[in-house]
């Protein structure tokens, strides 16, 4: 995990370093802001916590009363495949950053995750 959020950090600081023109391409006509929240990413440290941990979090937040409570179109349930939505959430409005999920259960890992 540090090696990954090693790597991605060093891109990350490279790209906003070697490709200023482009980011600001990119800032100005694709998405408003990039260039803040990558300084961001590259400049914080990644959350981590277990896929249980992830479940859990996420199902609390979808039995809140308020109107900010998410409505996702994917179910979660121990044993569902997070989606995109379940990780954009968890780094967005739970933890305001990056985030890694480990200990996935083994029957749904990817081929080309680590077997624990």
């Amino acid at each position: 995990m540090d090696c990954a959020e090693d790597y991605v950090k060093f891109c990350i600081k490279y790209v906003l370093k070697n490709n200023k023109d482009d980011l600001d391409f990119f800032n100005k006509l694709i998405e408003k802001g990039i260039i803040d929240r990558l300084n961001a990413v590259a400049n914080s440290n990644f959350k981590r916590l277990p896929y249980t941990e992830a479940i859990e979090i996420l199902e609390k937040e979808i039995q809140r009363k308020d109107k900010g409570a998410p409505k996702f179109e994917e179910k979660v349930y121990w044993g569902c495949d997070l989606a995109s939505e379940h990780e954009k959430w968890l780094t967005d409005q739970v933890f305001k950053g990056p985030v890694i999920v480990y200990n996935y259960p083994r029957d749904i890992k990817s081929f080309y995750m680590k077997l624990n």
